[in-house]
């Protein structure tokens, strides 16, 4: 007998249980950045708790082209609702008792009537109540509507339209994503630190008067790029193409930290370069430039990795 109202206990303990859990609310998540914004994602049979408090407005954001039908609710005395575009504003209020004739004895001891009316402010307790939205996708909105604490009401709940399962697959696909994102930059700058195979070093300098803190310590190219090494009692000086024909003008190129040097890493092989720095100037010749040239052009030093120029126009 023992066994069997225990066997009884468990049952009713399940079904205790399974009963909550089909009446369990729906309480919005909590913004990362403020807890005052909140989301919710759509479920028709959900009731999702919004909670608010007398002088603050809260507003509930459906989808964008999603415009409300018609509204209800169980308290239309104690509650402010009102709807534009694809938003609601709701809002707690005061309410007035309708008014009464009641008697009154003056100071002679004569009856008086008068009318008196009694407003009502809002509380937890009176306020509770529902909320039924319906809008022109043929969905039905249910909400609790509850009075709480200033920290903890919803300022903003915004709806979100996808299925639990679709969101597990979404989330599951954004991290496999930024996981492969994350890799190939990993390889990407593995493959660009990587040194590079010189291919020449046959560069002469010639140097202006007063110009030695802009002489590089080494030069080199390996068929892509010009290395230009500055030890750290060098100044880095501004790069120049030079021809007979246009002159001057400006090379592109980033600086590479190696060893004790400072590289600037040139984004090209040029048979003339002038290095500048106020009035001082250093000129440089490649002498081996065209002499021994690769099978193709690359726009890198990595025939894996391709170099795309972006305008900032």
């Amino acid at each position: 007998m023992i066994k069997n109202n225990k066997k009884l206990f468990n049952i009713a303990i399940i079904l205790l249980l399974a009963m909550a859990n089909l009446h369990a609310i729906n309480i919005p998540k909590l913004s990362k950045f403020d807890k005052h914004i909140t989301y919710a994602t759509y479920n028709a049979d959900d009731v999702v708790l919004v909670k608010c408090k007398e002088g603050f407005v809260s507003i509930i954001e459906f989808d964008k082209d999603e415009r409300i039908v018609n509204i209800a609710t169980g308290f239309s005395d104690g509650w402010e609702v009102m709807d534009k575009d694809n938003y609601l504003f709701i809002k707690p209020k005061s309410y007035t008792i309708k008014s009464e004739e009641q008697n009154m004895t003056d100071e002679n001891g004569e009856q008086v009537k008068f009318y008196g009316s009694s407003v009502i402010q809002p509380n937890p307790t009176d306020w509770k109540t529902n909320l039924i939205i319906t809008t022109n996708k043929d969905k039905v909105y249910t909400f609790d509507l509850e009075l709480g604490e200033a920290s903890k009401i919803n300022y903003k709940l915004t709806f979100n339209y996808i299925t639990p399962k679709e969101k597990i697959e979404k989330e599951k696909a954004d991290k496999e994503l930024a996981q492969k994102i994350a890799k190939e930059k990993a390889e990407y700058q593995k493959e660009i630190e990587r040194n590079t195979i010189p291919r020449n070093w046959n560069f002469v300098m010639h140097v202006n008067k007063n110009s030695d803190t802009i002489v590089p310590d080494y030069a080199y190219d390996d068929g892509v790029f010009t290395y230009l090494g500055f030890s750290s009692t060098k100044t880095i000086p501004s790069v120049f193409l030079y021809d007979e024909i246009n002159k001057e003008s400006i090379l592109n190129s980033h600086v590479k930290k190696d060893g004790k040097y400072d590289v600037v890493i040139i984004h090209k092989t040029a048979e003339k370069i002038l290095l500048r720095s106020g009035d001082k100037l250093v000129g440089i010749i490649n002498k081996g430039y065209g002499q021994n040239p690769l099978d193709k052009t690359y726009s890198t030093n990595k025939d894996n990795i391709q170099r795309e120029i972006i305008s900032n126009e």
